[in-house]
């Protein structure tokens, strides 16, 4: 089920609970997750990079694996703010739940019975919508696709310890298109360029702002959602026009590793935000 919660202070917060393993209260693996989630706080509380993975307790199936990854423009005590939300939201929403995922636009955390380290995992998928007015949506998706395409190569082949890129691009003389991606440090560059690259499918075939999944994120907006001054944007280049050079084909389509379980129930939520006029999609494919 995903939810989005309307009381927290943190911006867009959703779960993921499949339901479909549990534990029993006062467990040995529930004592190993109280144990990982706690040294994922503190570990949140001097982290450089944003990120994290821990393991708990000795042996399967009661081991507990997590990590967390937070924003790559946030400092390190507004992503610990976070992460300490998280711990605490996610055991509320999640209740007895052996895997569950928690996102929310700082950061996300999620834990498993199951090694969970340098895996890709593309589902389950969030959608992100909101009304974004252009007076020319045929050469915005270009612009679009030339953005994402561009920071997901950014992203992928950072050299710092984070996998995060931002990039700003005029699609107008008055408009700026902003473009955020990230995947966990632990993916191998081209697992993380096939996540990204995945989600700029998504978010120029279903016309949304943003995409999430456990492995990596993707967003854009026509306004500055992340903070420009924390991190080294590529300078604007001018207006894209309809000629330039072809996008760079994309890589292989990813299989997925014998033993996963990705039949997933699709379930579709639309919810509108008085404020911001913003519609959240959230579905499982």
């Amino acid at each position: 089920v995903y939810t989005r919660s309307s009381e927290s202070a943190l911006a867009y917060p959703y779960h993921y609970c499949p339901n479909t393993t549990l534990f029993t209260p006062n467990s040995t693996y529930g004592s190993n997750l109280d144990a990982l989630l706690s040294s994922l706080s503190s570990t949140a509380n001097n982290s450089t990079d944003g990120f994290a993975n821990a393991t708990a307790g000795q042996n399967p199936p009661d081991q507990a694996y997590g990590l967390f990854l937070c924003r790559g423009d946030l400092d390190t005590a507004a992503c610990s703010d976070c992460v300490s939300t998280g711990k605490q939201e996610i055991l509320q929403r999640c209740p007895n739940q052996r895997v569950s995922v928690i996102w929310y636009d700082e950061c996300m955390l999620r834990y498993s019975n199951e090694s969970i380290f340098s895996v890709m995992e593309e589902m389950p998928v969030i959608r992100l919508a909101n009304a974004t007015n252009v007076s020319d949506p045929a050469r915005f998706r270009q612009v679009l696709g030339r953005s994402i395409r561009e920071v997901a190569y950014m992203a992928s082949g950072s050299a710092s310890g984070k996998k995060y890129a931002t990039t700003e691009m005029n699609f107008t003389s008055l408009q700026r298109l902003y473009t955020m991606a990230m995947c966990t440090p632990d993916l191998m560059e081209l697992e993380c360029n096939r996540c990204l690259l995945s989600l700029n499918d998504i978010l120029e075939r279903e016309q949304i702002v943003g995409a999430f999944t456990p492995s990596c994120n993707a967003r854009f907006e026509l306004y500055p959602f992340y903070n420009v001054t924390a991190v080294r944007a590529s300078p604007p280049p001018p207006v894209a026009t309809s000629e330039g050079s072809p996008p760079p084909p994309h890589p292989p389509p990813v299989t997925t590793p014998e033993g996963k379980n990705n039949k997933f129930t699709v379930i579709t939520i639309v919810i509108v935000v008085p404020t911001g006029g913003v519609m959240i999609l959230l579905f499982l494919t």
